[in-house]
């Protein structure tokens, strides 16, 4: 019922980046409370970095 969100600062080379998706679903599962833990600068990063989902799906998909 209680959310704790930490938004650590990765390193750039770091595949794992906080994402909005990733904020989004933290805030939404909390039924009382949150906590969250990052500066200015880490929530907007995470809010601006959507989620970049790899498959082949346009390769299947593809009509030549």
């Amino acid at each position: 019922s209680h959310v704790l969100v930490s938004l650590p600062d990765p390193p750039k080379q770091s595949r794992y980046q906080p994402t909005r998706e990733l904020l989004y679903t933290a805030l939404t599962r909390a039924k009382q409370s949150v906590a969250l833990f990052a500066s200015e600068a880490q929530l907007a990063a995470a809010l601006a970095t959507p989620t970049r989902r790899h498959s082949c799906l346009e390769r299947f998909l593809a009509i030549d």
